[in-house]
Order: structure tokens, then C-alpha cells, then sequence
């Protein structure tokens, strides 16, 4: 039956067009049990296609949904902090959708199921924290009518997806030319990626700010086997025959594993080799040295975001369909001057 303009779905006309009852449409709308997963994804396509939306009764309020890996590391939570707090201003509510709770590891992108899952509890707007959108489900949003902010992505999207991050390309500069400016001529690069769109534009600010110094950048010194992975390559560079005598980690998790893995056999930071982060997230935790790093503003990345997503939900373009904070140095414990060779004693 075509659907007229001005036809309004409801739990009955959802429950007419699939032969079902009302209370089925319920339980499989809301998730509780007794529907089969089939008739459930059913009736949410339904729902989504016809445009249904949870109504908005008394005590409730309208709600973004925030789709996050995880909510298990600081990063995370700063980001949903500035989120919150946007949110509470403008009277709607933040519901996180963790995707891999208690996990550190990388999760794969929602499922179109999921967000047809979203939409049909009535969520007025989604933002994706860190996690892959792919081409699918950006063409799901569209089609739903569900307003889409990235945050951070680590996949390039297309140039119409509104998208809220930092300057990583900047940051990357700014941490190398602070190394530089010390006097470092050998500067390592761990914990990129090459899949990932964000470490790899810290990498290019990394190499650019080498370039600007006479310097090339030596495949030898480079690590890109991801961002938990960074100390154990950031160690075996120390056993080169030139080796460096800094490093920059590509995030502050990174620089942390860069710090435990040189501290155990030895290697003094910053005496023997300078160590800085990036997104001072992890800095100011207790460590008998304070974390140099790249200040990223996290949590007005997350307002920012709100603000967003918002403004597509009423009508209202952004300035910019993609938008980049500045960073700033934040220089702490963990970097100095090279010492000269002879008094420069790194463990073998």
C-alpha cells in the first residue's frame, strides 16, 4: 500500500502491515523477549521505513544517541563528559551505545541493524566516537532522515558527513618541533597506523616538521603497528646503530608503553631518551614522571559535536562540514636536551 505524505505511523498501522499484534510490535521495538530475531528486524525496518518514532510523553525527553568502542579508557570518558554538559544546556539527552564494553581493543562499525535499532527507539540524532562508518551506513542515516556527526574517524568519509575532531596534522608538527627545538636531530614515530586517517595526519605534521629542519625522515625510526603496540618497537630502536634520543608516541596510552618498556631495562626518560604523547588524556595520572604531550581538546570536541548534530536535526547546516580544534604543546617531565654521547648511556 503506497504511504501518503501525511500518513502517520503508529504502533497499529506497524502492527496492520506486518499481520502482527500491537504488543508484538512493542516487545520487538523495545527489545524485551518473545519475538523471534527475524519478526524483529522485520518490524524495525518497518518502523524506520514509515518513519515511526517513539512519542515523546510527559518526563521525557528528547535524546542523541552517542556510539562509542568503548567507554573503558579516559579518552572516552572526557569526550562524553563535554558531550554531557553541552547536552544539559540544550535540554535533550546523551545515551551512549558502547559497541565493545570493558574492551580496549579496536570494534568493528554498528551493524545497519543497530542503527535501525536507534532510530526506532526514537533517538532524534546519532554521533559515531572513533569507530569506522562505513558507505552503507552513512546512506542508512540519510535515508532515515537521522541527522549523523563523526567524531574523530579513523576512516576518510565523504565530504558532505559532518565530522568534529583536532588538528592532528598540527599536533604532530608541534610535538616534533618541540623535540627538534631541544636539540634532537634522531626522533622516532610508534604507535601510528597506517589504516587509520588520523594517525596517519600526525605522522605527516611528524614529517613535515622534520622536512622544515633539513632532516628525512628514516623508515628505520618509524612504527606503525598500532597504538597499544608502541613500546616494544620504540625499544628495539634503541639497539640501532644510530639510534634515537627521542621519541614521539602518537597518543598518551602509547607513550605510557613507551616509558614502561624503556624504564624496565634501564633507560632513563628524559636523560637518555625524551618521550612525548599526544592528547593529554592519560598525562596527569600519579607516574613518577609528568607526561610531555599535545594537549587535545577532548571535551569541547564532544560539545561541539552536540552542537552539531543539533543544528543538522533542526535544519541547520554547519559552517563547516568538517571542523579541526587546535592543539596545543604542554611540555612536563618527559623531554630534555639530548646529552652528548659520551654521557649518554642507553642499556644494550
Amino acid at each position: 500500500m503506497a504511504r501518503g505524505k501525511d500518513d502517520r505511523a503508529t504502533l497499529d498501522t506497524i502492527a496492520e502491515r506486518l499481520g502482527v499484534s500491537k504488543g508484538t510490535v512493542s516487545k520487538a521495538l523495545n527489545n524485551r523477549p518473545g519475538v523471534s530475531e527475524s519478526l524483529r528486524v522485520r518490524v524495525r525496518r518497518e518502523a524506520a521505513e514509515s518513519g515511526y518514532a517513539a512519542p515523546i510523553g510527559p518526563g521525557r525527553r528528547s535524546s542523541i544517541a552517542v556510539v562509542f568502542d568503548t567507554l573503558a579508557n579516559l579518552y572516552s570518558l572526557a569526550m562524553l563528559d563535554g558531550m554531557v554538559a553541552e547536552a544539559q544546556q540544550n535540554e535533550v539527552d546523551i545515551v551512549p551505545e558502547v559497541l565493545s564494553p570493558l574492551s580496549t581493543a579496536p570494534a568493528p562499525p554498528p551493524t545497519e541493524q543497530r542503527i535501525l535499532e536507534l532510530h526506532a527507539r526514537g533517538h532524534e540524532a546519532l554521533i559515531v566516537v572513533t569507530t569506522t562508518i562505513p558507505q552503507a551506513l552513512i546512506a542508512l542515516c540519510r535515508d532515515l532522515g537521522l541527522p549523523l556527526v563523526s567524531v574523530d574517524s579513523p576512516n576518510a568519509l565523504d565530504a558532505d558527513v559532518a565530522s568534529v575532531g583536532s588538528n592532528n596534522w598540527m599536533g604532530g608538527m608541534q610535538a616534533t618541533r618541540h623535540l627538534l627545538e631541544l636539540g634532537h636531530r634522531r626522533i622516532a614515530f610508534v604507535g601510528g597506523s597506517a589504516g587509520h586517517v588520523g594517525l596517519q595526519g600526525r605522522r605527516a605534521g611528524y614529517r613535515a616538521a622534520l622536512e622544515a629542519a633539513g632532516l628525512v625522515e628514516d623508515p628505520l625510526l618509524v612504527s606503525e603497528r598500532g597504538m597499544l603496540s608502541a613500546g616494544r618497537p620504540a625499544r628495539e630502536m634503541l639497539d640501532l646503530a644510530d639510534p634515537p634520543t627521542a621519541i614521539f608516541a602518537a597518543s598518551d596510552p602509547s607513550a605510557l608503553d613507551v616509558i614502561r618498556h624503556l624504564s624496565r631495562d634501564g633507560v632513563r626518560i628524559p636523560e637518555d631518551v625524551s618521550v612525548i604523547g599526544y592528547d593529554d588524556t592519560y598525562a596527569m595520572l600519579p607516574a613518577p614522571k609528568l607526561l610531555t604531550t599535545v594537549h587535545t581538546p577532548v571535551p569541547e570536541i564532544g560539545a561541539l559535536a552536540v552542537r552539531t548534530v543539533l543544528g543538522l536535526r533542526d535544519g541547520i547546516a554547519p559552517v563547516s562540514h568538517h571542523v579541526d580544534l587546535a592543539t596545543s604543546l604542554v611540555v612536563r617531565e618527559t623531554t630534555a636536551a639530548p646529552m652528548s654521547g659520551a654521557a649518554r648511556e642507553v642499556p644494550g
